[in-house]
């Protein structure tokens, strides 16, 4: 399965950014962004973005690029480069318009509804919930404009509220200076009126595009950025096909044809030239045999220049949108010249590994400079996990055995290379056949299998650039296969965990990934009886060979969906294990539960907190709103072997692509539920994919009040990983435990059976999910024991205690007006349901002032408990309520505030002014 959506626990990570957003400028008085429609009256790509010169002078835009970004800043990209040479005069405006079929500027076809031709097209658009910004040719901010809950970068102020639905709708700025608040700034949503530069804007300079029918040398189509200097435009471009993308891509719903395709690389480029030679071409139809017989051959192609996740491509007429499930395969000599075949391949370039390595960590210029041409890679060795389930691999230039971990910082999420430029990944799509559907299993002949900490050398391929990701791209011809030294890991295999001891109880958590039941769907595909019968086979072997059957197993991921169970049959196969699983919230089908073995007690096993309420205002906080808070509610169940007993909660959280939020509600409720079980003197285990880090807030709020602690810090060291992610290891499922188990703990680690191994293909377990399983051994009584029932009792008689001191205002001053402030202490004790505390003036003089012999203040004593706001004494001998407590209290201090305001021209007596107050505590229900 070629990794368009590597998996949407992760899908943070997929930055398509090249270089880190620059700081936001200060409010523009030269070019602004004129006017936008994110979604028009045909749909969501009915787009278009006009930027205008309100300045009296022509602004030089040449370069200058519109960036976008989705709501949670997780998906971020070049979306239209302007040419250079490209001058917008006074008073004028340039139109961005979507066209998704491809068609040549002016035509203002595609999904572009309106008439006014655009002066340049993008072809991936903006999301509803989105923003973009504009950014001049050094990369610095000018503008910006988004949604309401698009992050602050994409947007200014408040932002826009952009119609979810199809309409005639546009935000067009205001006639005013720009504020930076696009709430001031915009008015909307309106109707479209896009105005257009036209013949006015026409580069000064013929620039690095040449007409269509004219070649135009694919270093100057190359960029070291994330967009081609020719966006946009068609144009002709000549070259030795180097190699085949024979995958095409997919979702867990829809393939995209626009993924596969072939490179070409220019035969005697210029050698003065610092970009790339070479270029993607998509959607080129592959041979159903002998597909590599193109490699060698000199074309001439004619497509529309763009870029797709970063990689430079230029797309053939009549492919279409590559971004688009709806686009087509075109077959090479209906749409290429192809000039002569078997030529010698451009010679690949040796990578070099201080290069690589030295090269700045966000932009990786070395290998940006060589994205789609020929390279070699000397020696690499697997340091993030081994071969992925998805057939690709990465690896460090070099040997050095050292894990590299994913880091619990924000360069981790928007740049997960940013510790390691040099990484690259390997490719199996060279070879990969074409499979009708790549979602089902398949293998590549140019799949290169590593364990962690094997050694690959001589991998030989164009250098493809998709999702943040340079890899190489081996072929089945042109470059003898790569050679492979297996390492230590691999000489250790298999993976396994220690056998139990006695008396002891085992637990494990095992996201098991979309086991569904025969007769279901699983990414558009039904399972069958013989695929069922395989996976459950496979982990069944994982669950005996390497977890060596646990007492307890958490399971997640198992479709319980339309009357049937998934676990069902799983349970059966292992023949001495009970199933615990019951429907859940999610619309899949996928569910959370248990496996418990014979021997161990389970009772009251059943699904909680599915009924509780998105807590969220909006989707643009969390897209689970409107519904329940879980997509995939917690799976409660008592369990008890030996001596010991506790609950346990099998979870799967809200995946990465959800913002943080979602997963912080979730686990402040399953905190509180845990509190809940402790508090009626259960033992409490919290386990399951989590879908975060160890460093996560959503972690720390589940381990809030010290009720439940992760078991993470007791596996043994730099081996505290369940996932791998492009090369980086981290850790997504967890187990939490309250202290009466953890007191029990005797073991806890990590079986990576997934992560540090490449799938075997004689379908052993290793690599039957994407997660490895945390395990946990507690230690049981030893011996024999009897049991006889104890009462144990207390009597608490009946108590209301108050202990109170004295306060003193210190010396009042005549002829100065001032407020005097005064504090003491209360100590409270009750054991009532309810209690309250007073306090009253009971003299009949002067009733609630202070007096001094015949002489009183004017102004009564205020009185504040507890920073509460003041009050005065009241005047009439009635109590002045100061606190109250709706449960038993125990030495509780109160702290009890005066003030005392004296006028300046309040005549005051020599001696001592005072009142002696009674405070009292009260209780209704003792």
């Amino acid at each position: 399965m070629k990794p368009r959506l590597f998996k949407l626990a992760l899908a943070a990570l997929m930055a398509a950014a090249v270089a880190a957003p620059a700081a936001q400028a200060a409010p523009s008085t030269t070019v602004v962004i004129q006017g936008v429609a994110f979604r028009g009256p045909t749909g969501g790509n009915d787009e278009y973005i006009q930027i205008k010169n309100i300045s009296t002078s022509p602004q030089a835009i040449g370069g200058w690029e519109i960036w976008g970004s989705n709501a949670t800043g997780s998906a971020v990209g070049s979306r239209a480069k302007i040419a250079p040479g490209v001058t917008l005069p006074a008073g004028k405006s340039f139109l961005f318009i979507n066209d998704q079929p491809g068609t040549p500027l002016p035509s203002a076809g595609g999904e572009y509804s309106g008439t006014v031709p655009g002066d340049q097209i993008f072809t991936q658009g903006i999301g509803d919930t989105g923003g973009l910004q504009l950014r001049n040719d050094a990369g610095t901010v000018i503008d910006a404009v988004g949604h309401t809950g698009v992050i602050a970068a994409y947007k200014e102020g408040t932002g826009l509220a952009f119609p979810t639905a199809n309409g005639n709708d546009a935000f067009i700025r205001k006639a005013q200076p720009d504020t930076d608040n696009n709430a001031n700034d915009f008015t909307g949503p309106q109707a479209m009126a896009p105005e257009n530069c036209g013949t006015d804007c026409v580069p000064t300079s013929s620039g690095p595009c040449k007409p269509a029918g004219t070649i135009t040398p694919i270093t100057s189509l190359q960029t070291m950025g994330a967009q081609s200097a020719c966006n946009g435009d068609q144009v002709t471009v000549r070259g030795i096909v180097t190699g085949i993308d024979n995958l095409v891509g997919s979702t867990y719903d829809a393939l995209y044809p626009g993924d596969a395709g072939l490179w070409i690389q220019e035969a005697n480029p210029d050698p003065a030239a610092t970009t790339s030679s070479a270029v993607f071409i998509p959607g080129i139809r592959r041979a159903a045999t002998n597909p590599q017989a193109v490699i060698g051959s000199d074309i001439t192609i004619t497509g529309r220049a763009g870029a797709k996740f970063g990689q430079i491509e230029v797309v053939p007429t009549g492919v279409g949108s590559t971004t688009c499930p709806c686009a087509n395969e075109v077959n090479l000599a209906d749409v290429a010249t192809i000039n002569s075949t078997g030529n010698a391949l451009p010679a690949a370039k040796v990578l070099d590994q201080t290069a690589a390595e030295g090269q700045d960590p966000i932009a990786r210029p070395y290998y940006r400079a060589l994205q789609g041409m020929r390279v070699t890679l000397p020696v690499g060795i697997a340091t993030g996990g081994g071969t992925t389930k998805f057939r690709d691999v990465f690896v460090e230039p070099g040997t050095d055995a050292t894990r590299l971990f994913r880091k619990g910082d924000a360069a981790a999420v928007s740049t997960p290379w940013s510790d390691a430029p040099a990484e690259l990944g390997i490719s199996p799509d060279g070879g990969a056949g074409n499979p009708a559907d790549p979602r089902l299993p398949w293998r590549s002949a140019t799949q290169v299998d590593l364990d962690l900490f094997d050694v690959v050398r001589g991998v030989t391929g164009p250098l493809s650039y998709s999702f943040s990701y340079f890899k190489i791209v081996p072929q089945l011809a042109g470059a003898t296969a790569p050679t492979i030294e297996r390492g230590p890991i691999n000489a250790a295999y298999p993976p396994a965990v220690p056998t139990p001891a006695a008396n002891t109880l085992r637990v494990a958590s095992f996201n098991v990934e979309n086991l569904f039941p025969v007769g279901e769907s699983n990414d558009g595909h039904t399972i069958t009886q013989a695929e069922y019968d395989e996976r459950v086979r496979t982990i069944v072997l994982a669950v005996r060979n390497f977890l060596k059957e646990p007492d307890v197993i958490a399971v997640q991921e198992v479709a319980v969906i339309n009357g049937k169970n998934a676990l069902t049959g799983l349970a059966a196969a292992l023949g001495n294990y009970t199933g615990y699983i019951a429907p859940n919230n999610d619309g899949r089908g996928i569910a959370t539960g248990f496996l418990v073995k014979n021997g161990t007690t389970a009772t009251g096993g059943e699904v909680i907190g599915e009924e509780v309420g998105s807590p969220w205002g909006n989707a643009s906080v969390c897209d689970l709103h409107p519904g329940p808070l879980f997509d995939r509610a917690p799976y409660k169940l008592e369990l008890k072997k030996g001596d010991l007993s506790f609950v346990a909660m099998s979870n799967h959280w809200a995946s990465q692509s959800h913002e943080n939020a979602c997963r912080i509600s979730e686990a402040d409720w399953v905190a509180k539920k845990a509190k809940e079980f402790q508090d009626a003197g259960k033992n409490v285990l919290v386990a399951g994919d989590l879908n975060d880090f160890e460093f996560s807030t959503a972690l720390q709020t589940l381990a809030q009040n010290n009720v439940l602690s992760n078991l993470w810090t007791k596996a043994p060291a730099g081996l505290a990983y369940s996932y791998k992610f492009n090369g980086h290891l981290q850790t997504l499922d967890h187990i939490f435990v309250t202290a009466g188990l953890e007191s029990r703990v005797t073991d806890f680690r990590y079986v990576h059976f997934d992560n540090d191994y490449y799938e075997r293909p004689d379908g052993d377990g290793t690599g039957i999910s994407d997660h490895d399983p945390p395990v946990v051994t507690f230690e049981l009584q030893n011996g024999a024991s009897v049991s006889q029932p104890s009462n144990l009792s207390g009597s608490v008689p009946a108590t209301l205690a108050l202990t109170i001191g004295n306060a003193s205002f210190g010396a009042f001053t005549p002829a100065i007006a001032r407020t005097y402030d005064a504090s003491m202490v209360a100590t409270v004790t009750s054991t009532g349901e309810n209690a309250a505390l007073s306090v009253i003036d009971a003299s009949s003089t002067a009733t609630g002032r202070l007096v001094n012999g015949a002489h009183a203040l004017r102004s009564p004593v205020q009185i504040s408990a507890n920073g509460a706001a003041f009050a005065p004494l009241r005047t009439d001998n009635g109590p002045l309520a100061l606190a109250a407590w709706t449960e038993p209290i125990s030495s509780r201090n109160v702290d009890i505030a005066f003030k005392q305001s004296i006028a300046a021209d309040e005549g005051l007596r020599t001696g001592s002014y005072a009142k002696t107050l009674t405070f009292t505590l009260s209780t209704t229900n003792p």
